[in-house]
């Protein structure tokens, strides 16, 4: 329904709250406006029926009609028991003049057909020897009395005019403003049916394109989460399936007689269930590592103790014996392992482990004089199963997860590790 929707209802909120304004500015103005044109009759009038009383107490036969000339207003004398006894001009006689019991008094007559009628609420001035004498509404008094309805309606008018122009406003400024959630909650239910393709369109710098450019930004990490995850399937499936298939065939050699069961056939067997146990070994310490579950024995640890556990004596080392760190002494020997291991693999002729003090961290850099890592496998080298080597070669590549174990380690010390060329960087408190 249009009332649920929250364009329509703030925008009648608004219209609603312009409106009112609009309104109560009008009657504000009109009743001010009234108050001072009837301030100012007053005070006209007590100024001229202040003559014309002057002239009714001097008495004379023509005295009302001098006072009337005096005051401009018709004028009405009654008796104590409220009963007319003059009257002018003339024409007032075609009025019917009755007292109500709320003080108000009243003039009707009927002429061609049509019924006229006035009440006025009007304090008598009373003159001795002659009665209480009322001063009534000149006809131009009475001419300003009718223009107030038509104020009404001009106050009306304005009250729709605001009211219309508030709307298109509002609508104008909504279309800006719900397009971009519109477009995101179409997104979002994208998403939500599994396209992870889905973005929207930004546009403008306001906190709208902000929600705009996160929901995309999150669409993206979602969507490289999906490609991973798939991604680590088929690689785990392909770790395994390598032995297992290796395995699998020197079996069916030895159960055909086509390859001897001797101690040379173990060997090759139990090498490739401790490529399978590796394996599953690296899985499940890389979880423990992402999932902060893995336990660390910290203690002060010697760098060059660990560079020397981790590296053979072919490996250069530069590493001064006053450097500590605070850590896992077995794990942090594995870091460096990997990283040595490495650069044995890629290097032509030499591998070289650098320590030094930088600022409050410890920098241990394994440094090898190989191709080095291309810029554009940079930043992705520390992920599970990804290999620069395409062919996925277990001589060059292993099974991929060496940095991305030694990535988690170094973060659970606190530490950071990076690619910066020729060398990998470790840096630890």
């Amino acid at each position: 329904m249009i009332i649920r929707s929250l364009r329509w209802r703030l925008a009648a909120s608004m219209v609603l709250i312009i409106a009112t304004v609009v309104a109560a500015v009008g009657v504000f103005s009109t009743l001010r406006v009234t108050r001072e044109l009837n301030e100012m009759l007053m005070e006209q009038r007590r100024a001229e029926t202040g003559a014309a009383l002057r002239v009714l107490r001097a008495g004379g036969p023509d005295a009302l009609r001098r006072a009337h000339e005096v005051s401009g207003s018709p004028i009405l004398v009654v008796d104590a028991s409220k009963k007319v006894v003059a009257r002018y001009p003339p024409e007032l006689t075609s009025y019917d003049v009755g007292f109500r019991g709320d003080g108000v008094l009243t003039l009707s007559r009927l002429e061609s057909g049509r019924s006229e009628s006035l009440m006025l609420r009007i304090r008598p001035s009373p003159v001795a020897g002659l009665g209480d004498v009322y001063f009534l509404p000149k006809r131009g008094e009475r001419e300003k009395l009718t223009l107030r309805p038509t104020g009404h309606r001009l106050l009306i008018a304005g009250l729709a005019a605001a009211a219309l122009l508030a709307m298109l406003v509002m609508l104008t400024i909504f279309r800006r403003v719900f397009a971009p959630v519109e477009a995101l909650t179409a997104g979002a239910r994208s998403l939500a049916g599994g396209r992870l393709d889905a973005r929207v369109p930004v546009r403008g710098d306001d906190e709208v394109a902000e929600l705009g450019r996160a929901f995309n930004s999150m669409a993206d990490s979602l969507e490289r989460n999906e490609r991973a995850r798939r991604n680590m399937v088929s690689d785990v499936a392909h770790e395994l399936r390598t032995p297992l298939t290796n395995m699998r065939v020197q079996i069916e050699a030895a159960q055909d007689g086509l390859l001897p069961a001797d101690a040379r056939f173990l060997s090759s067997i139990e090498e490739e269930a401790a490529t399978l146990a590796r394996l599953v070994d690296d899985l499940q310490q890389l979880s423990l590592a992402e999932a902060g579950q893995l336990r660390l024995e910290l203690a002060e640890v010697r760098v060059a103790e660990i560079v020397e556990r981790a590296a053979p004596a072919s490996v250069i080392r530069s590493v001064p014996d006053d450097l500590v760190v605070r850590g896992d002494a077995l794990r942090l020997v594995q870091v460096v392992r990997n990283l040595v291991v490495n650069a044995l693999a890629h290097a032509a002729s030499r591998v070289e482990v650098r320590a030094a003090r930088v600022g409050d961290k410890v920098e241990i850099r394994v440094i090898d004089d190989g191709p080095g890592v291309p810029d554009e496998h940079a930043e992705r080298i520390f992920d599970r199963f990804y290999r620069v080597d395409a062919s996925r070669s277990r001589t060059t590549g292993g099974a991929g997860l060496g940095l991305a174990i030694a990535r988690q380690l170094v973060e659970l010390h606190g530490g950071r590790i990076w690619y910066e060329r020729p060398a990998f960087v470790i840096a630890l408190p």
